[in-house]
């Protein structure tokens, strides 16, 4: 069930786009379902983008043993620091 606030704001906004209350609903509701082939678009955009296909390479770490990533980021991303001996 939609909010009083929420079905006051899009019965504005139907009203607006000179559509029904029933038809804003619907348009909201299909923008929101998964289309046909879309998944894939994402996918090819993902593998264009730099960012991503250096995350792509970078050795899977499981959840287990990445419970410090805010900590130790640097290490996952660049390696292990050399251990430094004791002065």
């Amino acid at each position: 069930m939609l909010s009083d606030e929420a079905k006051r704001k899009a019965m504005a906004q139907a009203r607006t786009l000179g559509i029904s209350f029933a038809d804003f609903v619907r348009q909201a509701i299909a923008e929101k379902l998964p289309q046909p082939g879309r998944g894939m678009d994402r996918l090819k955009r993902r593998r264009k983008d730099p960012l991503f296909r250096l995350l792509d390479r970078l050795p899977a770490v499981s959840s287990a043993t990445a419970a410090d990533v805010a900590t130790r980021h640097d290490d996952y991303l660049y390696g292990e620091k050399p251990q430094r001996p004791d002065r």
